[in-house]
């Protein structure tokens, strides 16, 4: 169905809404997956998607002179938040700046035992984040789904995935005792990870487009390749894939340096030159559909980003021809190392 739907602050528009529930459902969105295993109870979404299965959900449009809310806070407050937030995923990568503006943003909320906080059906206008007390959650025709803390639990928020995804409330949310949480309105929330979103967008069409191996790739395929990937950062020393493990990610070196290394009479032996910003490695796994042929390790503290296998299989599928050169390059090595070359 399509609604009008106008926050303060936000401009009017009209949004399709593709709705059975807030919360994603397929395998492939397990990265915007937010509800643990225990929680399947939730009813399954239907959610428009795009190319790459990622949610259409609608940009937030802003009147020129909007400015996100602040509410004031102690000092212990906002470092309780910012350690309690900075753990979400959603805000994981956000830099201090944004951070900043999302706990300035959040104002303090005191609710009773019995008291609804959210109700299944309604439109999502709050993010909350529990700092005291215990939230249950129930789905009509199931009955209750699962319980949420406060900060020193393992998850002390909800209200996200409507957010995220403009659809309504799948899920009523109830006070269990008195419940102190933080809520953060629609539209900064959107505002900031919309931001965020674009940036990185930018930042990494940038980099991608120094890659030597992805220049055959278009435009918009390189944009989506951006929007596909994810961020790992690895210390200096540690593996990052195992030689006979399963193969679930391509990896491509933004920063730092790796080596690959491989069980060659019982001692791990190099069999590749160090690979740098640019280089990329784990494709012959993916490729081959077989286990990891050796194990890469961090030189230094590295950061890559990774695209799964899926990803991985569709949007560098024209590129094989090109990957397996690398292969023929490691085979290579490989046999060196064994004659000791």
């Amino acid at each position: 169905h399509t609604r009008q739907s106008t926050m303060p602050g936000e401009e009017g528009k009209t949004e399709d809404v593709p709705y059975d529930s807030d919360a994603p459902s397929s395998e492939e969105d397990s990265e915007d997956d937010y509800i643990d295993e225990e929680e399947s109870k939730l009813p399954a979404p239907v959610i428009k998607k795009g190319r790459r299965g990622t949610v259409m959900a609608a940009a937030v449009t802003v009147a020129e002179d909007w400015q996100p809310p602040v509410f004031e806070k102690g000092e212990a407050e906002k470092a309780a938040l910012v350690d309690a937030v900075s753990k979400n995923v959603l805000f994981s990568e956000l830099g201090s700046a944004e951070l900043d503006v999302i706990i300035s943003a959040m104002k303090k909320l005191d609710y009773s035992k019995g008291e609804d906080i959210i109700k299944q059906g309604e439109e999502g206008d709050l993010f909350y984040v529990v700092e005291d007390g215990e939230c249950e959650i129930y789905v009509e025709g199931v009955g209750k789904v699962m319980d949420i803390g406060g900060f020193g639990s393992p998850r002390n928020f909800f209200g996200e995935l409507a957010l995220l995804y403009d659809a309504p409330r799948a899920a009523t949310v109830t006070a269990a005792g008195p419940v102190v949480c933080w809520g953060l309105d629609r539209v900064t929330f959107k505002k900031i990870l919309q931001d965020q979103t674009q940036k990185q967008r930018s930042l990494y069409k940038t980099f991608l487009e120094q890659v030597p191996v992805l220049a055959p790739l278009s435009v918009y395929e390189k944009l989506t390749i951006a929007d596909a990937m994810q961020i790992r950062t690895f210390a200096a020393d540690e593996e990052i894939i195992v030689e006979g493990d399963e193969g679930y990610e391509f990896y491509i070196v933004e920063s730092g340096e790796v080596m690959c290394l491989k069980d060659i009479e019982g001692k791990q032996t190099s069999v590749s030159d160090p690979l740098g910003p640019g280089d990329y490695f784990g494709e012959l796994s993916l490729i081959n559909n077989e286990k990891r042929a050796a194990t890469v390790k961090a030189v230094k503290d590295t950061k890559c980003l990774t695209i799964d296998r899926k990803t991985f299989k569709r949007l560098l599928g024209p590129l094989e021809g090109i990957l397996r050169e690398h292969e023929e390059v490691y085979s290579k090595y490989v046999e060196d190392a064994k004659t000791g070359s």
